[in-house]
């Protein structure tokens, strides 16, 4: 997450307009190999349109064999007691799916945490399939007043955690009074949660199905908050399983229990066994609401999902989802070995940590690994951007430059992104802006998605001339007004593949016209903490969000 203090500008490389590599296993031969793809980008989304979710409700519902089995020894209740009263339909986007089968994925190891997060990803509600709207999820509904001061939020009566305990306003409660309010396991309220003045907004339980958010000033984007608060990035969601973490917790636990289960993990403090407790990736037992319940860990070799009963999901003809009984993250080493394996045929579906310059040999591998290669057009965003940190404080000449709007716009114009997509990106993509797709209802138009993304070094050396920066060292560097050295530095990650040859790329471009730049490739940890300190200058990341509402 970008500390509140990391103030980001998306105005210069749109390198390609995010054509993601996916690799389906398949059981019928897929299409010969082809050629390379020419460039064009669509101009419509490459999805399939789903059905429409039905207006009445579901007369009868359906289970998977392996639950219907065990209804009958006994050993779980029927499907109508274990979904909520009103469910959640999810449209069927190709055909309705038939229940079994393992999905077998690659990852990297507990670093690689949100490879599993995003495939269970389940908030209160949750973003459109193409990030324009925000749809219920595991809640059934909401309205906000007139103000937009308080909004009430509705739940699912009967729904169920994984272990078949209820999941209701308690479980909201807990998180807001014990975990929010509480200095030990969050230290400072993150700003959604705050009002103008900096006080905590309220949440109050209603009854045992609905839960109001109160602040002091309008708030109008708590939906979209709501949306991305489901424990991605080892945060916590805005729901939990009081009652299985209350027995963790110092408020609820008897002490000397709770401090011999700290000595026994050998934690210093209870909130550390709290914060690894509360985590389903790392503690199986942990009850949770996604549609898939962890039953080993992410530091295991293989991290294994299995389907929950409880999820409270259906399709339009009343099949409890999910469809797939289980999911199996095998661990790699590194990208290249987990591309391999991709070549061998021993994944069934991966899209993360597919490295686009591998594509030829994918293409050429299909026949032989049984798979199939599609470039998927997303709805928005970059595969690798430049972002501007204009709170950057630690040296104020570069904080100057920074926030200078000229200094950006050259450094745009100094980039050949053009060079870029065919060293990078074999040709593929479009290099623009990172706006969202030209079929996103959120598309700013042509004018933006192209602005000053021309290759033009003299226009960049006339606005660097321009703010001043005139005097050069003896390497050709520009010195500041002051006749001072100054440098610019791109942080990357060398997660995904090209990143730190496109940061490369974009800083010999930079020094071209005069600015020195410093590349430095950092572990993600590494960043992140930099970035939450305020310490990064300029990052290389991707930007696929800007098909959402106000995030762009």
């Amino acid at each position: 997450m970008f500390s509140k203090k990391f103030s980001y500008v998306r105005n210069l490389l749109g390198v390609i307009l995010a054509l993601s590599v996916l690799l389906s296993a398949c059981q019928a031969a897929p299409p010969a190999p082809t050629e390379l793809p020419k460039t064009e980008v669509p101009t419509e989304a490459a999805t399939l349109a789903p059905t429409e979710a039905p207006t009445e409700p579901v007369a009868k519902y359906n289970e998977a064999p392996m639950l219907k089995e065990m209804v009958d020894k006994g050993e779980l209740p029927p499907v109508e007691e274990r979904l909520p009263e009103n469910p959640l339909v999810i449209p069927v986007t190709e055909s309705t799916g038939v229940y079994g089968g393992v999905w077998h994925r690659g990852f990297l190891g507990p670093s690689d945490y949100n490879n599993y997060v995003r495939v269970v990803y389940d908030g209160l509600v949750r973003f459109s399939p193409d990030g324009s709207k925000v749809e219920p999820r595991l809640i059934e509904s909401w309205e906000s007043s007139d103000d937009f001061m308080t909004w009430t939020i509705h739940m699912r009566a009967g729904a169920k955690w994984s272990d078949g305990e209820p999941f209701t306003a308690d479980d909201i409660m807990f998180w807001y009074e014990d975990v929010l309010l509480n200095t030990d396991l969050t230290p400072s309220v993150p700003k959604w949660m705050q009002n103008k003045d900096g006080s905590t907004a309220a949440v109050a339980k209603v009854d045992d199905y609905t839960v109001t958010w109160t602040y002091t000033n309008a708030n109008t984007t708590l939906m979209m908050e709501l949306a991305n608060q489901d424990g991605g990035d080892k945060s916590y969601a805005v729901f939990l399983p009081a009652h299985y973490l209350k027995q963790f917790h110092a408020k609820y636990a008897n002490a000397d229990e709770l401090n011999k289960m700290v000595t026994e993990a050998e934690f210093k403090t209870w909130a550390e066994l709290f914060a690894t407790r509360k985590n389903p990736a790392e503690n199986p037992d942990r009850p949770v609401m996604a549609a898939w319940i962890p039953t080993t860990r992410v530091s295991d070799d293989t991290l294994v999902l299995k389907r929950n009963p409880y999820f409270v999901g259906v399709d339009p003809e009343g099949n409890q989802l999910p469809y797939i009984d289980e999911i199996q993250f095998k661990f790699f080493q590194d990208i290249q070995a987990l591309n391999l394996a991709a070549i061998a045929g021993d994944l069934d579906m991966q899209e993360r940590h597919m490295i686009m310059s591998n594509y030829p040999v994918l293409k050429e591998n299909e026949l032989a690994g049984k798979y199939r290669v599609i470039t998927w057009s997303t709805f928005g965003g970059s595969d690798a951007a430049i972002t501007f940190n204009q709170t950057y404080d630690k040296d104020p000449v570069v904080a100057e430059l920074l926030q200078t709007k000229d200094f950006r716009i050259a450094l745009s114009y100094a980039i050949d992104r053009d060079q870029i997509k065919e060293s990078a990106f074999l040709g593929l993509g479009e290099a623009r802006q990172p706006v969202p797709a030209p079929w996103h209802p959120y598309y700013p138009g042509d004018d933006v998605a192209h602005k000053y993304t021309e290759f033009d070094p003299d226009k960049a050396n006339a606005l660097l001339d321009g703010l001043g920066l005139t005097e050069r060292d003896a390497d050709g560097f520009r010195l500041n007004k002051d006749g001072k050295p100054f440098s610019i530095e791109i942080s990357v990650v060398p997660n995904f593949a090209n990143w730190p040859d496109v940061a490369q790329l974009v800083a010999a471009d930079w020094q071209k016209v005069g600015v020195r730049t410093i590349v430095q490739v950092r572990e993600r940890a590494v960043h992140f903490e930099m970035r939450d300190a305020n310490e990064i200058v300029t990052e290389l990341w991707n930007e696929d969000t800007t098909g959402f509402p106000f995030t762009g």
